[in-house]
């Protein structure tokens, strides 16, 4: 049976993500270190926050003495990281991850980058304020509308890409960052499909009004 988490990041959210995730359904919800203000922020208090909390607000503990708070003190790894390796010791199985883009570019890539270490860890659903992300490393499929935006970005090189269902149909193609992108397709239907024989994309399955 899957353990499912809402899991918060210190980056930006808003309340479509918060409606979507509560769609979703949850068991826990955890917090990686500042990622406590964003549950905060829309009555989700969290079960377990984990980090160094050099992001923690300084009256946490004392409003919430029933939050389990871990410290993990180590530079070798960012909060984000801590969380999820802490929710692999609570069997979780699937998260639903808010506040991983958003405050800071750097941060929004290495977010990103972490997640591809993980995303065989568990079932990764990463809402944005702009976009669903998903890390594919060989096959999606997605619902949608005509004309709602699609976005392939590969990490390093995604070879031998097929997609079916957008505007702008790739045939066993190459991606390859920092050579060629498949940024800005669309639905021409209202279900798409990508699949890759080797190497990695992050797909950006943008909301329809975007």
């Amino acid at each position: 049976m899957k353990k499912r988490a809402i899991l918060f990041a210190n980056g930006q959210v808003t309340e479509r993500e918060v409606s979507i995730a509560r769609g979703i359904g949850f068991d826990l919800v955890v917090a990686a270190d500042g990622g406590i203000v964003n549950a905060e922020r829309f009555d989700l208090v969290p079960n377990i926050v984990v980090g160094d909390f050099d992001s923690l607000p300084e009256n946490s503990r004392t409003l919430f003495p029933e939050i389990h708070f871990v410290h993990r003190p180590s530079q070798d790894q960012c909060d984000l990281e801590k969380a999820l390796i802490h929710c692999e010791k609570e069997q979780i199985t699937a998260i639903t991850l808010l506040g991983a883009t958003g405050k800071r570019p750097d941060h929004t890539l290495g977010n990103l980058s972490l997640l591809t270490r993980y995303d065989r860890h568990f079932q990764i659903r990463t809402l944005t304020p702009e976009a669903e992300v998903f890390i594919v490393r060989d096959h999606l499929e997605l619902e949608g509308m005509p004309g709602q935006g699609v976005s392939l970005v590969p990490i390093g090189e995604a070879r031998l890409v097929t997609t079916t269902g957008l505007k702008y149909p790739l045939t066993g193609e190459t991606l390859a960052f920092g050579k060629r992108e498949g940024t800005s397709n669309e639905f021409s239907s209202h279900r798409c499909s990508v699949s890759l024989e080797s190497g990695l994309l992050i797909v950006f399955h943008l909301y329809p009004e975007i």
